[in-house]
């Protein structure tokens, strides 16, 4: 069910406790109770880190791509191998049902397998000189060390999607997974150290991002920083980085709105909104936190929906009935239950949810019911901050195109969707909605590998997966051969007598 090694962090291919000795308690949200140690890392631990993936990139670097990307073929299908495993410490960590926890680490399997797969075309590319017998080309060159900095909510997934491109296009990488995720972080790292991935290449150091992320970060021997976790954090790592001139992919948050036509089959986009807004428990980053329905179908729609929201089983994640686990903590639970009174104040009636549960199984942990706001207003506190919880809330519109005036008028712009028959309206959503993803006839969840993935405004900027992360992981270098061996002074000509 869990881990049977001891949690450690891994430095030029040990696994070593804090230099300080400290540790702290990973908590299982679905009882509340600690079951198992982590280091709690210091700047001291992350400069070791550093310094061994500084040691190790030369020789990395050096390696054929085709057999770096054997490394990380053979991690995910180790992944693959152990999916069942894996899945349940995922569950133990972060509090996931089982079901979903299956898909996260298959998708991590999937992501180790693609990028393995573009390590044979990293294309290059050679341009036609403007000069006889010269040869132009362009050559991928690695960045260098890459600090990955990732969030606890689909740990599994989108730490492959950080670990994977790095290591195959040559970087050496610091990897710092949030605290509330370390032990399912540390399982990514055991399949690269199965794989065969040379000491130093690969590094995990725990700890807060306070004390562990600032110093990796201020780190000057880091040479390129993947960030994915709340905007404010995402801005203050920017203004670091921005006088150093590092390069910086951000995966920052979301506000995310699905649209519901009128001439959407309802009982199907409210089946894709269920999952859009609650799987995870609505901690997610593409979570559709805000619904918006055309005013001759919002009563229906809206019905429907609680209706459903209703019916979803809430307990713990390793019960294979189960559609929503906890939140991944107490404090989680009580921004939750803020979030959840501040809509009241302000208007917004709950139609489904609302609050805890007093049942005996589920009072300890850090549950929270799933929750509909009927009667919401896009001015609302509800419909403007990221929640992260599994907390939605439904607006009424008068046509679609007020819809994507509403779908616009938030500072994030991730992910969108829109329910519809309608090719008109498909096209008004894609050309219109501000976002890096809007998806048609299906929720705001659900990226694929193959495809970029990111956000506008302050979701973020850059993009993972897909063919973008070559551009990301790499520099381009200009290389100008001239065969001619012939006298070619330019501008200044011959030194004269």
């Amino acid at each position: 069910m869990e881990s049977k090694i001891p949690m450690k962090m891994y430095i030029d291919g040990q696994w070593v406790g804090s230099s300080s000795g400290r540790e702290f308690a990973a908590i299982d949200p679905a009882t509340g109770e600690e079951f198992e140690r982590v280091p709690k890392g210091n700047e001291e631990d992350v400069k070791a880190a550093v310094d061994a993936a500084i040691a190790a990139q030369r020789s990395w670097r050096n390696i054929p791509a085709s057999q770096r990307g054997d490394y990380v073929l053979r991690a995910g299908l180790l992944v693959r191998e152990q999916l069942e495993a894996i899945a349940r410490i995922d569950v133990k960590n972060v509090g996931k049902p089982i079901r979903e926890a299956r898909r996260e680490v298959g998708a991590a399997a999937t992501a180790a397998i693609y990028f393995s797969g573009m390590a044979r075309r990293m294309y290059s590319n050679v341009v036609d000189s403007e000069q006889p017998e010269k040869f132009t080309m362009v050559v991928r060159r690695p960045v260098g060390v890459v600090g990955v900095i990732t969030p606890w909510n689909d740990p599994a997934s989108l730490g492959m999607w950080g670990l994977a491109p790095a290591l195959m296009t040559g970087n050496t990488v610091v990897f710092k997974p949030s605290s509330n995720s370390a032990v399912i972080s540390a399982e990514l790292v055991r399949v690269f150290e199965k794989a065969g991935l040379p000491k130093g290449v690969l590094n995990m150091v725990t700890g807060g991002g306070g004390e562990v992320g600032e110093a990796l970060i201020k780190n000057g021997g880091i040479n390129m920083t993947v960030f994915t976790g709340e905007s404010a954090t995402g801005r203050h790592i920017a203004e670091v980085n921005a006088p150093l001139f590092r390069r910086q992919v951000m995966e920052l948050g979301g506000k995310n709105a699905l649209i519901v036509a009128k001439d959407a089959e309802l009982e199907v986009a409210a089946r894709a909104a269920l999952y859009a807004a609650f799987s995870s428990a609505g901690q997610k980053c593409t979570a559709a936190s805000r619904i918006i329905v055309e005013e001759q179908v919002a009563d229906k729609f809206s019905r429907l929906f609680a209706e459903q929201a209703s019916k979803l089983v809430v307990g713990s994640g390793l019960r294979e009935d189960v559609d929503v686990g906890p939140v991944i903590s107490r404090s989680q639970q009580e921004n939750a239950l803020d979030y959840i009174k501040a809509g009241e104040s302000e208007g917004a009636v709950v139609l489904a949810g609302g609050g805890t549960y007093e049942d005996e199984e589920r009072r300890k942990g850090f549950f929270v019911k799933p929750t509909v706001f009927g009667s919401a207003r896009n001015d609302m506190k509800i419909a403007r901050d990221e929640i992260f919880a599994p907390v939605t809330a439904i607006m009424t519109v008068s046509d679609i195109d007020e819809a994507i005036e509403v779908a616009n008028d938030t500072r994030y712009g991730l992910s969108s969707a829109i329910y519809t028959k309608d090719i008109k309206n498909v096209f008004k959503a894609i050309d219109g909605i501000d976002a890096g993803m809007t998806f048609v006839n299906q929720g705001t969840v659900g990226p694929e590998v193959g495809a970029p993935f990111g956000g506008a405004k302050d979701s973020g900027f850059g993009r993972e997966l897909g063919e973008e992360a070559l551009e990301h992981f790499t520099e381009k270098k200009t290389v100008f051969i001239d065969y001619s061996y012939g006298d070619r002074p330019w501008y200044f000509g011959l030194p004269r007598g």
